[in-house]
């Protein structure tokens, strides 16, 4: 464990950024995809070449690939988790950095020593 006090100004924002989002918000680890597709009814518009439009979240279940429909009243809720994941992720990623950067140090010191 390493002091707090060590952690650059940097790393010490984004931790604490991650760890307010992932008390206060929900997350959701996934892509909103936006398709378009043909019912099959005939003399639908969609025969005509105007395609329905559906928004989908694409997730991963047990490993695969799944399209979950989500209606339109749920749209921005849904675009909201994911984006809450992202700058989970992109925070994550800081702190990875950082913590990388601590141990090629720690190494380069340990290299010097020996």
């Amino acid at each position: 464990m390493v002091a707090r006090n060590r952690f650059t100004s940097g790393e010490r924002a984004a931790r604490s950024r991650l760890a307010q989002l992932l008390h206060d918000h929900e997350v959701i680890s996934g892509s909103v995809v936006s398709m378009a597709r043909r019912c099959g009814k005939k003399g639908c518009r969609c025969q005509r070449g105007e395609k329905h439009v559906s928004l989908y979240l694409s997730i991963k279940v047990e490993g695969k690939r799944r399209m979950v429909y989500i209606p339109s009243e749920l749209e921005d809720e849904v675009r909201r988790r994911v984006g809450t994941y992202r700058e989970v992720e992109r925070l994550t990623q800081v702190v990875s950095d950082a913590c990388i950067h601590r141990v090629l140090e720690q190494k380069r010191n340990r290299g010097n020593n020996g």
